[in-house]
């Protein structure tokens, strides 16, 4: 057993123990714990009776401009700015225009819409479709731009050609119809009209979203709505809470969020698991299976865009990451640093792709199934890191049999050309052939011993 092998087999060991340790303690911590929606800061259920009789002014709303597809991207996004918005207790103002995006995402952020603790208002500014429809239906106050649409939320897929085609599934259709149902019936909108948004692919402007009992207001800009809000009181969970906002607050960027986007998209997905699949063909056939750990960058950035949970994502990116870096050092040398590069580089993006806050770093979804996808992110984390260990380890193996095998200085070979000081020649060496040169006149047939190699060229002697 070599040193290179003695040195990492440790560490990826050790990487597989710490990725159960930091799996399972978030584990065990969701299980006794408090709900998460505990520890934003608010009042406990001990509270509750105080808060029954409280009466909050809420002065200054965080704006955010919410652009492009409804994807995992923005989900993190809008959730970043929630948990903003209840730490700081004031007002968040969606600024919509988008055409929709993709039905998980759309309902997981409905889902965080309907159950904040602070005021959320949903402004439509400009044409908001299917699923940008459906994020605004759960907020508590909904306006709309008398010149915008919404609507169209008939959930669609694309086939073979690349065409849409409606989904008429029940088991798809009737849990979605539900839950937006029951989301505009608790926030006094019209449930008949959400209702035909999906059934029917049904569009109204802004002016007849209101006279419909769709959205509350139209607005012909954010001013106009905060100058409309003025005065208005909502209540949540006792609370009231009344508008008099004299202060809007840029939401501004997140960059961790836009590169989620980017990921997310399908385009990309299939370029990046082609460019993952056919460069691991190559790096296998061509025996340099020290280019694999970035084709499996690119596999696993592309499984992200085909519906991998994003937090597992990260998880794995940064313990193989870490797994590669560690058996990088340990083997040293030109593939050494090779493997290095990757890993930083599946760590780099495993970091960025991390959440800000909160312990969604290991956790998505809802709380009644969190214990089966922290035992999927456990065997995840641990075979991250198996897979990560026994990939050095066989590069190890790897680098010690090309080095026996391949290293040609003090070979044998037969002069194919004549070759003279300052003239070039061919050599057969193992069976390939090579350029070569030589201090000496070499005839064609005689055979000849490599001295040296820099590059693809070859120094021979005559054999004596």
């Amino acid at each position: 057993m070599n040193v290179a092998f003695r040195m990492a087999f440790p560490i990826a060991t050790g990487l597989t123990i710490l990725s159960i340790v930091l799996l399972i303690v978030p584990a065990i911590q969701a299980i006794f714990l408090p709900h998460p929606g505990l520890l934003y800061g608010w009042e406990s259920s001990a509270n509750n009776n105080l808060m029954l009789q409280q009466q909050v002014e809420i002065g200054e709303a965080i704006v955010a401009d919410i652009r492009g597809t409804v994807d995992q991207g923005m989900g993190r996004y809008i959730k970043s700015l929630i948990d903003r918005a209840q730490s700081e207790r004031v007002a968040l103002i969606l600024d919509v225009q988008s055409p929709g995006g993709f039905l998980g995402d759309t309902m997981d952020i409905a889902d965080m819409i309907f159950n904040a603790k602070i005021p959320i208002i949903g402004y439509a500014s400009g044409d908001s479709f299917s699923g940008a429809t459906l994020i605004l239906i759960p907020t508590h106050i909904l306006a709309v731009n008398p010149s915008s649409l919404v609507g169209d939320a008939q959930p669609v897929t694309i086939d073979q050609t690349g065409r849409l085609v409606p989904i008429t599934e029940p088991k798809i259709i009737n849990p979605l119809v539900k839950k937006f149902v029951d989301y505009a019936e608790a926030r006094g909108r019209n449930a008949t009209l959400v209702k035909m948004f999906i059934l029917n692919a049904t569009v109204v402007n802004g002016e007849e979203a209101v006279k419909l009992g769709l959205a509350d207001l139209t607005a012909r800009s954010v001013s106009e709505l905060v100058e409309k809000l003025r005065g208005k009181i909502i209540t949540i969970d006792g609370v009231e809470y009344r508008l008099n906002i004299y202060q809007l607050t840029p939401a501004g960027e997140c960059l961790s969020c836009r590169l989620l986007s980017f990921l997310s998209d399908p385009m990309v997905a299939g370029v990046f698991i082609t460019i993952g699949v056919f460069s691991a063909i190559f790096a296998i056939s061509s025996g340099h299976l020290i280019a694999l750990p970035f084709s499996l960058i690119f596999i696993l950035l592309g499984l992200l865009g085909s519906g991998l949970q994003v937090d597992l994502l990260t998880i794995a990116l940064i313990l193989l990451g870490i797994t590669f870096i560690a058996a990088g050092i340990a083997i040293g040398h030109a593939d050494g640093g090779i493997l290095m590069t990757a890993g930083i580089a599946m760590a780099a993006i495993g970091a960025a792709l991390l959440p800000v806050t909160g312990r969604e770093i290991l956790i998505a979804g809802s709380s009644n199934i969190m214990g089966t996808i922290y035992g999927f992110s456990l065997g995840i984390g641990i075979g991250s890191a198996i897979i990560g260990g026994l990939i050095a380890w066989q590069l190890v193996l790897i680098r010690k049999k090309k080095s026996e095998i391949f290293e040609i200085v003090g070979k044998e070979g037969v002069a194919r050309d004549d070759i003279e000081p300052g003239k070039e020649g061919f050599v057969l060496v193992e069976g390939e052939l090579w350029r070569a040169v030589s201090d000496e006149k070499i005839n064609a047939g005689e055979t000849v011993i490599v001295i040296g190699k820099k590059g693809f060229v070859l120094k021979v002697k005559k054999k004596q």
